[in-house]
């Protein structure tokens, strides 16, 4: 039998069983009582609620919504007061989170719990740095895997973390809603369900979309500072081995005065691509990613080299993109959507480049180019 052990006072621990074949403890489906992922015995499992003081709070804009932005921000409050789930369909730097403030803020003065959940680790420190800004009368705190304290207000989490709590929160916006892993992955699936209470409310949010979200959705084609996305550059080369040597690769790197990440399809090819660049590479075995991403944000790197570990989630001013060897299926329409919109996310750096590197001209490539066609249109 798995039992929670906490110290912090502020926890009941309640018993409850199997339910429509899930396992309570993490989520798996089960036709019997033995969970087969996580091991669970008994067909009890305990877990833990937290109990959360109500108080005011409040929050602070760096800036003031556009009419797009306002009309988003009222339909995502009247949908959670509905108990609707819904979609928020926007591109790239248009504000996805501070659409939600109005709603967070008001879930929190309701007395509701409210999680603001990420497939990939990575983001979840980043984003808790700007919402202790926003939110300052507020307790924010962040598990992901590593970091486990939500004795909090307002919780941000990895999804996979979520297998912690069952019938726990009221709103939970899950940011990044097709991404690896979460998208394709029943197990997180059914741990996010599980984690929200019956009468919860889910809103997802991404700039490129799947087929298992709401149809109740915004569509939001503008960033917020109102500038068009930019369209990426395609470069045809013969051979990927020694891109590094190849002229027009030389030259972006050296001559446009703007920083770089460099996207490649593996962990070996970063590795090979940093060694002979000379910079440093941030992939899943990398120990010291916070580092060199503040390296890189201050101008201390001119460039990093990358896999799609960065595809998603970081805004640096002044950077460029570069897709290495886009060819890959690493590289799908997708992802190559996302890694485009880290260019660009700054009201005063509203416009960068995006170079794709490929040897076979790919359909992705054209449905790219519509995707941004069709967002650029008024």
């Amino acid at each position: 039998m798995k039992l929670f052990k906490y110290e912090i006072p502020n926890y009941q621990f309640k018993k409850k069983n199997f339910e429509n074949n899930i396992c309570l403890f993490c989520g798996f489906r089960v036709k019997e009582d033995i969970c087969p992922y996580c091991g669970t015995i008994s067909p009890y499992i305990y877990y833990k609620e937290r109990i959360i003081n109500r108080h005011n709070h409040i929050y602070n804009l760096e800036f003031n919504l556009s009419k797009s932005q306002e009309k988003a921000s009222h339909f995502f409050l009247n949908n959670y007061k509905k108990k609707k789930d819904a979609f928020l369909y926007a591109v790239c730097g248009s504000g996805k989170t501070e659409i939600m403030y109005e709603t967070i803020n008001y879930a929190l003065n309701n007395g509701d719990k409210v999680v603001i959940t990420i497939p990939r680790k990575e983001i979840v420190k980043e984003l808790y740095e700007r919402l202790v800004n926003v939110f300052k009368n507020t307790l924010i705190k962040y598990i992901d895997g590593n970091h486990h304290d939500d004795n909090c207000d307002l919780l941000l989490s990895t999804v996979n973390q979520l297998v912690n709590y069952e019938d726990e929160f009221d709103l939970i916006i899950l940011d990044e809603a097709d991404a690896y892993p979460y998208s394709d992955s029943d197990y997180l699936k059914g741990i996010l369900k599980k984690s929200l209470k019956k009468t919860g409310v889910i809103f997802y949010m991404s700039a490129t979309i799947k087929s298992h979200m709401p149809k109740n959705r915004f569509i939001l084609k503008r960033r917020y500072h109102n500038a068009l996305l930019d369209m990426p550059k395609f470069i045809k080369v013969n051979d990927y081995s020694n891109l590094w040597n190849n002229a027009i690769f030389s030259e972006i790197l050296l001559t446009n005065g703007r920083k770089s990440i460099i996207y490649v399809s593996s962990i070996n090819t970063a590795k090979i691509v940093s060694e002979n660049l000379g910079c440093p590479c941030v992939t899943s075995s990398t120990k010291n990613i916070d580092n060199i991403i503040s390296l890189f944000r201050n101008g201390n790197l001119k460039y990093i080299v990358s896999t799609t570990l960065l595809e998603r989630g970081i805004t640096i001013k002044g950077c460029d993109v570069i897709i290495y060897d886009a060819d890959s299926s690493i590289f799908d329409k997708n992802t190559i959507i996302q890694i485009s919109g880290r260019v660009g996310r700054k009201i005063d750096d509203k416009h960068g480049n995006i170079y794709i590197f490929y040897k076979k001209y790919h359909l992705k490539y054209s449905l790219v180019k519509r995707y941004i066609r069709r967002m650029n249109e008024v």
